[in-house]
């Protein structure tokens, strides 16, 4: 999978009532900041940003196209109207090729709509998200989990996968945890009601006569 990209522009009207006029007009505010370097401030299209976090969440690298520069940044946090659940502001920190940054990955499961139809079981989600640090170049949008041969009994657990073993990572989160597991279904299945059937007026009296 690509790095995700979404086009910014430079904002020079700072402030909250511009903040406020931005957001009107269909654009969200947003800054990217770095170690060492000036805060930049930008403006992102409403729409593009929600199609991006809607479709990658609120975590991860990306590719920020801003006036002909490629900024490589990692989304950092996302402010929501507490009502609305609107976006009204995006904070992006800018990275280094060479220096390491420490994220939360999510998790993302994979083939549990084929075991629960092969067992009817349930398939449980204790992890939804690792802690790892890594170069920008290793920086992953998911961690995929494969549970389609899990049976019952059987849990997967961080030191399970792939990159618990890879020297690219360092891994913050316990290698013990436990990621998913298979439980059977507590849903119990209801015996069909036995319905009367009705006995009609010429049925009675045929019945009577014998």
């Amino acid at each position: 999978m690509g790095v995700p990209k979404i086009k910014a522009e430079n904002r020079k009207e700072l402030g909250g009532i511009n903040s406020k006029k931005l957001r009107a007009s269909g654009y969200t505010p947003g800054v990217i900041y770095s170690h060492g370097e000036d805060t930049q401030t930008i403006r992102l299209e409403t729409l593009e940003l929600n199609k991006l976090l809607n479709r990658y969440g609120e975590t991860g690298r990306i590719e920020i196209e801003l006036e002909g520069e490629a900024v490589s940044a990692l989304i950092k946090e996302v402010q929501r109207d507490p009502v609305m659940a609107t976006v009204l502001h995006a904070d992006f920190q800018r990275l280094s090729a060479d220096v390491p940054v420490r994220i939360r990955v999510p998790i993302a499961i994979q083939g549990r709509e084929s075991v629960e139809e092969a067992t009817r079981g349930v398939v449980e989600q204790q992890l939804m998200e690792i802690e790892v640090q890594c170069l920008p170049k290793y920086i992953p949008q998911y961690v995929a989990v494969d549970v389609s041969s899990l049976d019952f009994g059987q849990n997967i657990v961080l030191s399970d996968l792939d990159i618990a073993k890879d020297e690219n990572y360092e891994i913050f989160t316990e290698l013990s945890e436990v990621i998913v597991s298979l439980t059977a279904s507590s849903k119990v299945e209801e015996p069909e009601e036995e319905t009367e059937v009705p006995i009609y007026e010429s049925e009675k009296s045929i019945l009577e006569e014998e």
